[in-house]
Parts: structure tokens; sequence; C-alpha cells
């Protein structure tokens, strides 16, 4: 697997976090890199490795086995298709596309190229989310009554990232941070019968959100902000016990209370894991990735659609 090479599109803060985790899992090596601006590929490409190209599809045409997409928002849709119509399989950071009808279209020009395309959604590549599945599917906890999810941290005012304030970037909360609650109660428990979303707005971006998904016998109940600090956790409460997974879409650890208790502790770099399932799934041939569904990505697609419906949110790119 170590010469298993990685065609990096966008080199900012996420790319190197996933730049060193890839090197440290030994997960293969950075072949080629490009960004928007050169002299921060060629910064990225010294520190990683990687040849440097002057467009995205010379470095997507350079030979690479796998690109991984680490652009804005807006442009997660665009790159997955131009890598799909090189022939190049792609692991696209999360949200793979700004809404539904993007996701659908890439996924199908894939499926009918022939393909791999995955979605970097790491958390489900976590060991530790992987057991509290299993600890609810063996009934651990009895019948689900409450679950609760948070994640609330003020990046808007210590970030100063464009990207999560540009309504022109698909900028906001939602497709930043609630993309992982609302994955989260999914993997667990499936399509919701409802979701309501309410929150607040401020320059064409959504700031923060409460989000009930509402499922038969109980409720899911998530906060997302980056306007404000409220941690992050989620909580599951059954009648015979509860879940606690403290920073759950990174989790090093879940608590299992009650009848049964129970401590499990993950691998301590869960998002070199995510690069690691990808070249694996690559290199036996798979069509898509087992952790990482086609079919959950776009179920979620739907839902993150429908939060921004009723929060009347449309972002620019969405209106040409």
């Amino acid at each position: 697997m170590e010469n298993f090479g990685w065609v990096f599109i966008g080199c900012g803060k996420i790319a190197e976090k996933a730049a060193k985790s890839l090197i440290k899992e030994g997960a293969g090596r950075i072949a080629a890199v490009w960004n928007r601006t050169r002299a921060r590929a060629e910064k990225f490409a010294e520190k990683y490795g990687g040849k440097v190209y002057g467009t995205a599809e010379e470095a997507l045409n350079s030979g690479a086995d796998c690109a991984y997409i680490a652009t804005t928002h807006d442009r997660h849709a665009y790159y997955t298709e131009l890598a799909v119509k090189a022939g190049v399989p792609v692991l696209c950071e999360k949200p793979v596309a700004v809404n539904f009808n993007e996701a659908e279209r890439a996924f199908a020009l894939a499926k009918e190229s022939g393909v791999y395309v995955a979605e970097a959604m790491w958390t489900w590549h976590n060991p530790v989310s992987l057991k509290v599945k299993q600890w609810l599917s063996e009934g651990k906890i009895g019948d689900v009554k409450k679950v609760k999810a948070k994640f609330a941290f003020p990046m808007m005012y210590v970030n100063r990232n464009p990207r999560l304030v540009k309504p022109e970037l698909a900028g906001g909360v939602l497709l930043d941070l609630g993309i992982y609650p609302i994955r989260y109660v999914y993997e667990l428990f499936g399509m919701p019968s409802e979701i309501v979303c309410t929150g607040s707005l401020k320059g064409g971006i959504d700031t923060e959100e409460k989000i009930i998904m509402k499922y038969g016998g109980f409720e899911a109940e998530i906060f997302v902000s980056m306007k404000r600090l409220r941690g992050e956790k989620v909580v599951i409460a059954g009648d015979r016990g509860r879940i606690t997974v403290p920073y759950f879409h990174t989790a090093g650890a879940a608590y299992l209370t009650g009848e049964s208790r129970s401590k499990f502790k993950g691998d301590k770099n869960p998002f070199g894991i995510e690069f690691r399932h990808t070249a694996e799934d690559i290199l036996n041939g798979a069509n898509e990735s087992a952790y990482c569904p086609v079919k959950n990505t776009l179920d979620v697609m739907r839902l993150l659609d429908e939060c921004r419906k009723q929060m009347k949110i449309v972002y620019p790119c969405e209106k040409k």
C-alpha cells in the first residue's frame, strides 16, 4: 500500500490534517497536488510530498490511484465529476455536494463510468462509532427513549475562515458541523419519519440550529452552532442504560452504563483509517465504500436539503 498514490485537490487546513494522518497510517503516498493558489500547493508539497501541477486537470491525469477532494463545499461535486471523467477514484470531503441533486448526479456519473466515489465521512470508519452501533444492535441499553447530540464551537469568530461564513462558498453550520450529528443519528437509527429544523441566520448563512429527528418511540434532539461554545457529545438513553460518546465525530472512546458497563477505546488515528480503508477498497476492486455507502450519503443529503428548505437557505451556486 505504500506505493498507492494520492492526488490532493485543495491544500487547506483540512488537507494538511488529512496528509499527516494518511502518512501516519501508512495508507499510501501523496503523488500529486493542486491548489487554486500555487504558492500554497508548493508549501504543502514541501511538507508532505507530491508534484505540484498548474491545473486540477493535469493533477488528476498524473496517474495517481485516488483523488482526495478538499476544496470549499461549493466545488466538491465539480471536482469529483472532473476526477470521475479522468477515470480516477474519489474520496471527497463532506458534504460530497451542496445538495441532493448534485450528489445524485455525481454518483450516477461514477456508476456509469465504473469509478469508485465515496464521501469522506471519517466518523464511520472509526471503531468507536461502529462499537456504539454494535451495542445498540445487541440491546445493551434496552429500548431507546431519547437521543441528544451537540456540536457547538464559535468557529466563525475563532477560525475566521471565509469558507465558513460566505454563502457563495456554501458556508454555514449545517454543512460544516450539522452534517456530523445528522449522519450519526441516521447511521444508528435510519431515516426519521420527520425532521424539523429551526435556527438563526446571518449574512445569508446559518449560524445555529436545533434539529429534531423523529422516530417511533423517541426523538433525537440535535444542537449545532458555530457562534457559541457548547462542546461536542452524543448521549443515547434507553430504558436499561445509556451510551455516552464525547467528541463523537472523532471519538477516542465510548461509555456504556446501566445494567451493562463498559468503556471502549478506539484508534488514535481515526482520520488515517479512512484513507487506509479507501485504498484497500480500490486495490480490491470495490465499487463503493462499505463504511460510507452511496445510499447513506444520498439519504443524508435529502435530510440536509430538508433542513435548508425549512430555514429558507439557498446558496448562490444553486441559483445559476
